[in-house]
């Protein structure tokens, strides 16, 4: 009888098995069992059902090729077609000396495969080797049986959790020592963790909030009802809503449908491709308050832009287009009261004479110059950056081949197209029904699953589910700013620190923006901006300076990011797995400059403003 240890020992000197883990040899263990046969007897012959894979522990085989060749197995294995997606055995194979082997079985190597996909395209090099002659599965060498070297710890790793040690305790003591109570101070403590965590990668993005979450649960610092609140506000239903929606709509063939539509009609520039994803986005920004719902919709038009344009991957013109696509999705944020869901808090800080006159158009025509602004500086800074993209030209008979050949509209691309019709309506229209979009993401939801259009898997796989808890843990945490009641604290300590203002708005404006990157260095975008506004709309109102323009500054100003960690809509693209299709310090590049563009914006709309009786 062959020991467990032995059987360990064979497993891992045969290529086939070589790379599992410690459990999923465990696993497999529990399956093995040992058989004898004697010279002459057949393992299995030629097209019957493949049950079992074989590894020989002594004695010799023989295999019959499909063509009839005789190969001599010694010490090997057989039957790889149990590991593989054929059914029957395509060879057979003959006890040529007594022959002592494991018997592996077919639901094993199944469940094995299903978490190590590379088992199965072993199994079928394996097969072609036998087949053909050659060898094109390698016997482990005695450096790969050799457990992989532990990742050495990086110098910022180590800093970064020296950080995470030492500087909560240091906030907390600081906090304390300058009047807040404990409750505030230990918050801040936390905050500090969580942005230490963020600032040296310490941790997947989507972790330190969830920390964060957990530590004031666990503290008591706030109530349930508050720290959890994204998690029970209709934010969770939209988000959701529509990230099934953008997975159909990619998964159902809708979108690369669309998008060969679009590169037949469309002028064959760069331009006019960039323009398309710049438009899309805004198009979206009216009824969609989410940078990150925006961009779950326009990122499967990118992906296939990509592959119908056929562009290499890391070029500038695959750059480009992120750069469209992002801007289409953020530009327009602040130039609209329902294009972000800060823009509506915020709106409610102000007087009511001054919400009667922006809850309508107004908002957008007092943004008007702001926006041509970014637009422009867009188009400027891609050209820049990228310079003139240079392509070949499109062979736009083999897209239109492309586009018949994908025939009728099929019926998972009409429920996708009504789907996505249904919510651009329904949102665009919320004024005059009353109906709320996250009830129609809701709506839409049920009626994606209802009609199996997104299966269990899909349900798992498609939704970015890490990117979901991130933002609803931001929002737990910006509720739990305003219920500590820190906003307020800021704005008090402020206090007569912003005198040399004077009522001119050359000098509010690096005020709004200095302090809103400051409060962005350890704050998300939403609560960036609404805590910037609680400090700064009473310094402007002291200066006599219009509170909507304040707002407006803050919700500009609070766009700018310089780190990932600091903007959620681009870590939503990298987590999309997207970043392989542009390069990262390129965009980074292009995005710092339509920083700068946004301060620039803002010294543009003065006289602007001023002509319409703003300032």
């Amino acid at each position: 009888m062959t020991s467990d240890s032995e059987n360990v020992a064979l497993l891992r000197r045969d290529a086939l098995f070589a790379d599992l883990s410690g459990s999923q040899v465990a696993r497999l263990l529990g399956y093995l069992h040992t058989v004898e046969f004697a010279a002459g007897d057949v393992l299995y012959a030629k097209d019957t059902p493949a049950k079992f894979l074989y590894l020989i522990e002594s004695g010799e085989l023989q295999l019959t090729t499909p063509s009839g060749r005789e190969v001599a197995l010694t010490g090997l294995r057989c039957g790889e077609e149990a590991a593989s997606d054929t059914t029957n055995y395509l060879c057979s194979v003959t006890a040529a000396t007594p022959v002592r082997a494991l018997q592996i079985p077919r639901d094993a190597l199944a469940e094995l495969a299903a978490k190590t996909p590379s088992l199965r395209s072993k199994a079928l090099l394996a097969l072609m080797g036998y087949v053909s002659g050659e060898t094109f599965l390698k016997p482990t060498g005695a450096e790969k049986e050799k457990k992989k070297a532990a990742k050495p710890v990086s110098t910022r790793e180590v800093v970064g959790w020296l950080g995470v040690v030492l500087v909560p305790p240091a906030i907390y003591f600081l906090s304390s020592m300058n009047g807040l109570v404990v409750e505030a101070a230990v918050f801040l403590a936390i905050l500090s963790a969580t942005v230490l965590m963020w600032l040296f990668n310490l941790a997947d993005e989507f972790v330190p909030p969830l920390v964060a979450i957990t530590a004031v649960l666990i503290v008591g610092l706030v109530p349930s009802e508050i720290a959890l609140a994204g998690f029970s506000s209709r934010t969770l239903t939209t988000l959701v809503g529509v990230y099934a929606l953008a997975a159909v709509i990619s998964a159902s063939g809708l979108s690369y449908r669309f998008m060969l539509w679009l590169l037949i009609r469309l002028p064959d520039t760069p331009f006019w491709h960039q323009a398309a994803l710049l438009l899309s986005g805004y198009i979206l920004s009216p009824i969609m308050p989410s940078g990150n719902a925006r961009l779950s919709l326009v990122l499967p038009f990118y992906r296939d832009m990509i592959d119908g344009l056929n562009l290499p991957a890391q070029s500038k013109s695959a750059t480009a287009l992120m750069a469209a696509t992002f801007s289409g999705a953020m530009l327009f944020s602040p130039m609209l009261l329902t294009s972000k869901s800060s823009n509506l808090t915020a709106f409610g800080m102000l007087p009511v004479q001054l919400q009667d006159q922006f809850q309508g158009l107004f908002w957008f025509v007092a943004a008007g110059v702001a926006a041509l602004t970014v637009t422009a500086a867009h188009l400027v800074v891609v050209r820049l950056c990228f310079g003139r993209s240079v392509q070949a030209a499109l062979p736009k008979a083999r897209l239109e081949k492309q586009l018949a050949l994908l025939g009728p509209v099929t019926k998972p691309e009409k429920a996708a197209l009504t789907g996505f019709l249904f919510f651009l309506i329904g949102a665009g229209t919320a004024g005059w029904h009353q109906i709320s979009p996250a009830w129609l993401a809701a709506f839409l939801l049920v009626g994606l699953l209802v009609m199996g259009l997104l299966s269990k898997k899909d349900f798992q796989q498609k939704i970015d589910w890490p990117m979901i808890f991130f933002l609803l843990s931001l929002d737990g945490l910006s509720r739990a700013i305003t219920y500590l009641g820190l906003d307020t604290a800021l704005a008090q300590s402020a206090g007569n620190l912003f005198d040399f203002v004077d009522g001119r708005m050359i000098w509010f404006i690096p005020v709004a923006l200095v302090v809103t990157l400051l409060l962005r260095l350890v704050l998300p975008i939403t609560a960036g901006m609404v805590v910037a506004a609680v400090i700064l709309i009473p310094i402007g109102q002291a200066q006599f300076i219009n509170p909507w323009v304040v707002v407006f500054l803050t919700a500009m100003f609070s766009d700018i990011w310089f780190v990932p960690y600091q903007s959620s809509q681009y870590l939503q693209v990298q987590g999309s797995g997207l970043d392989r299709y542009y390069k990262h310090t390129d965009f980074l590049r292009y995005n710092h400059w339509m920083n700068l563009s946004r301060l620039l914006a803002a010294y543009l709309s003065i006289p602007y403003w001023e002509w319409l009786g703003l300032v």
